[in-house]
């Protein structure tokens, strides 16, 4: 057998995690291996105790459930969280886009009003010289024909210039034409961005809503599991505390035995179950989780509710109807050849020293007087005062 101490160990760490709200991943996974480490050692107390085993099993079945919803819903957080974050950097660098061409839009519109104010004064001095020589043609002489030849030299380079400005400025307003096509286009491309980061924050909200309520999930699991590690913990005190309540008690039991027990009759070799229930603690030797010295288990723990009529396992006369230390309220039974049963924390006894009982008659009920935390049979069998194991002469 296993030693306890892992165990208690175990549940009261358990019982600071369940009170902690929302568990982290790594908490929970830790919880789901205490559990397991528990199933095991639940196992080696007792082999009978299969339903708190199934519960606590379903328990660990709804908490990794449980688990995987929590992490879905946080995959989709996660993905859309990121996507979101994706947006907006988009939208930062096409709002400074969109900064950029509007300073380069500026910047050109200047450019034309500067072209255009050339123009118009190239155009004005164009038409200036042009007068100038129409007033003059009328009284140009030989002698001026050399004037003449470079004042047309002139003209033709304002002429130039002056094209050239036109195409100059054309251009321009085509860039200007470009930069603000990109502007809108840009503009759309934000417009469009803005609408999806809304409808992706939407659903964000949502997918936190479902996180949320995963979570809150995993802590109900958390908390029910920690339930029943507590009822376990209770029960194996319980187990524990009796041990030693019975222990204590074991010479002097012995040696009213040896006093009381009759030497003639024959053993009966089978016995009745005294109650309808499951064994909760079997008999034979445990590892004491603080000692951890080695002590025996002298019988059966059978759960029954608090009233539940013991019946007698086998036919004989009644050696003790009184009250035995941490048995609580007991009933001993001489069934011949040695061999006795024991009823302990009976919450009241329905037959007295000397009585003789048949098979199946009630000789008290179940209670919790003693060293009990609760209501149960503790049934034992011995012979000529040794404890022995009730299971081998047990029907069924």
């Amino acid at each position: 057998m296993k030693s306890f101490v892992a165990l208690i160990v175990l549940l009261a760490v358990m019982a600071g995690a369940v009170t902690a709200g929302a568990q982290s991943q790594s908490d929970i996974d830790e919880i789901d291996r205490k559990i397991d480490v528990l199933k095991d050692q639940s196992k080696g107390i007792a082999s009978q105790r299969s339903a708190q085993l199934v519960e606590l099993e379903a328990a660990q079945g709804r908490l990794r459930v449980a688990r995987a919803a929590v992490a879905e819903a946080q995959a989709k957080v996660d993905a859309v969280t990121a996507e979101i974050a994706d947006n907006e950097a988009q939208l930062d660098e096409l709002n400074l886009r969109l900064d950029r061409l509007a300073i380069e839009v500026a910047n050109t519109r200047l450019q034309i009003r500067e072209a255009r104010l050339t123009f118009q004064d190239r155009a004005a001095e164009l038409y200036m010289q042009r007068a100038s020589s129409i007033g003059s043609s009328v009284v140009v002489n030989v002698d001026d024909m050399a004037s003449m030849s470079v004042a047309m030299r002139y003209s033709d380079d304002v002429f130039d210039s002056s094209e050239r400005l036109l195409n100059t400025l054309e251009i321009l307003e085509r860039t200007e034409q470009n930069q603000q096509t990109a502007i809108e286009e840009n503009q759309r491309t934000v417009e469009v961005l803005l609408a999806g980061l809304e409808i992706k924050r939407a659903a964000l909200e949502d997918d936190k809503i479902a996180l949320a309520a995963a979570a809150a999930i995993v802590d109900q699991e958390v908390r029910e599991a920690g339930r029943i590690l507590a009822s376990i913990e209770a029960e194996i005190a319980e187990i524990e505390g009796e041990i030693a309540a019975f222990e204590a008690e074991q010479a002097k039991l012995q040696a009213d035995l040896n006093r009381l027990t009759s030497t003639g009759g024959s053993n009966p070799g089978r016995l009745s179950w005294p109650i309808n229930g499951s064994v909760s603690s079997g008999f034979g030797y445990r590892i004491h989780p603080i000692s951890g010295v080695r002590k025996l288990h002298t019988g059966l723990d059978i759960s029954g509710g608090s009233g539940t009529p013991i019946a007698a396992a086998g036919s004989g006369t009644v050696i003790w109807a009184d009250w035995y230390g941490g048995y609580g309220k007991t009933v001993i039974i001489d069934h011949g050849g040695g061999l006795t049963t024991l009823y302990a924390h009976q919450s009241s006894l329905n037959v007295s020293a000397g009585s003789s009982v048949s098979a199946g008659s009630t000789i008290g009920y179940v209670g919790s007087t003693g060293y009990s935390t609760g209501p149960h049979l503790h049934f034992e069998t011995r012979e000529y005062g040794t404890p022995v194991n009730p299971m081998n002469y047990l029907n069924g």
